[in-house]
């Protein structure tokens, strides 16, 4: 195929092999994924003192959370929405660090729990505050809210959450 048969996009380059609505679906969810990866970087630079990327983070924020301080490592696959081996990774290096431990489950021998640690408690409460004081979209709470609700609305389409 030449040059002068390709159908140009907009901005004059090759169009992309989707079209149409497709094109539109395919656009929205590449800049979703960019901006995901924008949010993402600029947490992990707010988080970098405390030792923690977005994802140790979230781990640990996650068993805070809880009743008890652990969880089953595949609910927190599904709580998190990564493979089960980034699951294994991330309880790995916070098991490591000191921030989490695995212990057996009280009745299910089959299963592990991790389990935050007073030290991981400990950090994720100023980590926690930090970022809740410096991370900026840099669009505004009502722009921030209405992203929220359409991330909800992909979220509920795909059968996520109800």
């Amino acid at each position: 195929m030449t040059s002068s048969s390709a159908p140009a996009s907009p901005a004059g380059g090759p169009r992309a092999l989707v079209d149409g609505e497709d094109r539109a679906a395919f656009e929205a969810a590449s800049a979703l994924i960019r901006a995901a990866g924008l949010a993402t970087d600029r947490i992990d630079r707010i988080l970098r003192p405390y030792g923690l990327t977005f994802a140790r983070f979230e781990l640990l924020l996650l068993l805070s959370w809880t009743r008890t301080g652990a969880m089953p490592l595949g609910r927190m696959r599904d709580r998190l929405l990564i493979h089960q081996a980034a699951v294994t990774n991330l309880v790995d290096r916070l098991e490591r660090d000191g921030l989490v431990r695995r212990v057996p489950h009280p009745t299910d021998r089959r299963t592990t729990l991790a389990e935050i640690t007073p030290a991981g408690r400990k950090l994720v409460l100023p980590a926690s505050r930090e970022l809740g004081a410096r991370f900026d979209l840099g669009i505004g709470d009502d722009a921030a809210e209405e992203v929220f609700e359409l991330v909800q609305r992909l979220r509920r389409a795909a059968g996520e959450i109800d």
